[in-house]
């Protein structure tokens, strides 16, 4: 193969320039030909280390800059050896692969669907992370902390005297001042320390697990997807219905579209409005539309029905097996997912494991345990508080006990 420079035909996307793409520098009149597909073949053939491979590419275009042909005829002229291989957005089938050969994919695998994300009104979301029994429970346990802290500090603290509303005051504005540990209140009894400790310990951990699953949430697109057979239409990308004949949709339900920004113009209408309810196509062109499209728009499925783009070759070339171990080797050093980062924007996207897209509110079962704590330190408190009293008083207590044994007695004589 080195005694031979190869003649490698790339076909351009118009649609999809960021996989391959074919162009004519007006000024110097020279082709630049560039993509995803085109970095990925150059570093793949740039590492085989026992022969250093010539290539030129040729651009498969014509003098309109339209593709000469479909990518089976493509298919066709390296089958008739018209040119030695191909570079570009091609997928492996079982039919072209009776005729020429194919590398290791360097692409996602399958299909997806893109839809529409949901558009709801978002003003009560902050109400949605907890459930109401969790609501109330936190808002009791808040009023419940400031009153035991108040039966502690009351007797010795001049901070928690004063009129009936003044104590009242204190004891909502202490409680739930600690949502946000803005509590100034100077504490004198290692009682109430010791309870706030725990409560301050526990209110923690529940604005953090509220933190985290109101930013879920909002983060988590809600996908407003309902197709209806007879009423929805789904687009595909133009020239690619051999696949999408394979997904059992209804022709007359299909529309093809050329590019990411067809593909969003019929998403906003939607078929109502003589739009598509939904988009299928390969996985890599799923992410090229997502990159541009991410904040309307997500992938709400996929399905592995297709293999990938791969590089072409004639039938038997001893390129396809180096080629294929180099492609490999790009995949399992990260290098092919930089790659793809670089040119698809690196914009994240749903997977097939993530479709679900629902985020539980929290529950009092998953705080529990929390409040639980809470309450034996509050009470343990409380009964240590009233130990000490009725120690320090217990001449007082004794003469209550005589008094009603007294009273008693004079009850059963009468």
């Amino acid at each position: 193969m080195s005694s031979k420079t190869l003649r490698i035909a790339v076909p351009r996307n118009v649609g999809f320039p960021e996989l391959v793409n074919v162009d004519r520098d007006l000024q110097t009149n020279a082709t630049i030909i560039s993509g995803f597909c085109i970095e990925v073949f150059k570093t793949a053939i740039g590492m085989l280390e026992d022969d250093e491979v010539d290539y030129e590419f040729i651009p498969f275009v014509n003098a309109n800059g339209e593709n000469k042909g479909s990518y089976g005829e493509l298919i066709d002229h390296i089958y008739l050896q018209d040119y030695d291989a191909a570079v570009g957005d091609i997928s492996i089938t079982e039919n072209r692969s009776l005729y020429v050969d194919f590398t290791l994919p360097y692409s996602d695998l399958g299909v997806g669907m893109v839809a529409q994300k949901e558009r709801k009104n978002q003003m009560w979301i902050f109400l949605e992370p907890l459930t109401t029994d969790l609501w109330l429970s936190s808002a009791s346990f808040f009023i419940l902390t400031g009153i035991v802290i108040w039966l502690i500090e009351h007797p010795i603290n001049n901070e928690f005297q004063g009129s009936i509303s003044q104590q009242i005051g204190t004891i909502f504005w202490f409680s739930f001042s600690t949502l946000v540990f803005a509590h100034r209140e100077r504490l004198i009894s290692n009682l109430s320390r010791f309870v706030v400790i725990v409560w301050v310990f526990v209110v923690l951990i529940l604005t953090s697990s509220y933190t985290a699953t109101l930013t879920s949430m909002i983060t988590v697109q809600q996908i407003n997807l309902q197709l209806n057979p007879k009423k929805s239409y789904i687009g595909y990308q133009m020239g690619s219905k051999d696949f999408i004949s394979n997904l059992n949709f209804k022709d007359t339900n299909l529309q093809p579209f050329a590019s990411p920004e067809d593909y969003a113009n019929a998403l906003s209408r939607g078929s109502k409005k003589g739009g598509v309810s939904a988009i299928v196509d390969e996985i890599p062109y799923i992410k090229i539309f997502l990159s541009k499209y991410s904040a309307d728009y997500s992938m709400v499925g996929s399905m592995s029905t297709t293999n990938g783009f791969a590089f072409v070759f004639r039938k038997g070339s001893p390129l396809v097996p180096e080629m294929s171990r180099a492609i490999a080797k790009l995949r399992a050093d990260g290098r092919l997912t930089m790659m793809e980062n670089a040119w698809f924007k690196g914009q994240p996207m749903v997977t097939i494991g993530d479709t679900s897209n629902n985020v539980n509110p929290l529950t009092i079962d998953s705080f529990g345990g929390l409040f639980l704590i809470t309450g034996v330190s509050s009470t343990f408190a409380i009964a240590i508080l009233y130990s000490f009293w009725v120690y320090r008083n217990w001449h007082f207590v004794r003469n209550c006990f005589n008094v009603m044994n007294f009273n008693l007695g004079n009850l059963r004589f009468i």
